[in-house]
């Protein structure tokens, strides 16, 4: 690994994604960007047009230093071969469902909760679930016909192949501290 600050951090929905570049951002004092703000109108409502996403990209990756998440693998090929470091947070469904609630009650308890209700919580945990469940190599790109943006872990997968030398796979949360472990050591 190098004595870097432009890190790509990737996996489905409650793996850790934003606590960690959140983390890594303030540590390093690197800007830190979530991928869902350019990815949809305020975060979350309808999808922005790929060349304003496309454009979004090119302006974090002319930085010198950066700290990006998202679980996007179709429109972020800049953003993966301009990284130095790119995190797949593979974490287990057991793990990673448990966070989808407990942030969804929080979130509702906060009165913050950008997809309110139990019918959101109930369509999103089974769209995550399926992340994990689904053994199918998805090619096409959204915007060129695919319903959405989901993906699964064998598409991630096979996304992140030719960049195995800069991947590091993290399957469990002390994995996720050993990585944060070995970026201090090469600091």
């Amino acid at each position: 690994m190098h004595n870097t600050h432009r890190i790509h951090i990737i996996g489905g929905a409650g793996s850790g994604k934003t606590t960690l570049a959140q983390r890594l951002g303030e540590w390093l004092d690197a800007p830190y960007y979530d991928l869902d703000e350019i990815g949809y109108e305020g975060g979350f409502a309808a999808k922005r047009p790929l060349e304003l996403r496309l454009a979004d990209i090119q302006s974090i990756i002319a930085q010198p230093a950066w700290i990006t998440e998202g679980g996007f693998i179709w429109w972020v090929d800049n953003l993966l071969r301009a990284a130095d470091t790119i995190v797949w947070l593979d974490l287990p469904w057991r793990i990673r469902r448990w966070r989808i609630i407990t942030r969804h009650i929080k979130a509702d308890l906060a009165h913050n909760n950008r997809h309110p209700g139990y019918r959101n919580l109930y369509n999103f945990y089974m769209r995550s679930r399926n992340y994990h469940r689904s053994k199918m190599l998805l090619t096409l790109d959204p915007d060129e016909g695919l319903a959405n943006d989901s993906s699964n872990r064998i598409t991630v997968a096979h996304k992140l192949a030719p960049y195995e030398d800069k991947v590091v796979q993290c399957c469990s949360p002390a994995d996720v501290e050993k990585f944060v472990a070995m970026l201090s050591i090469v600091q």
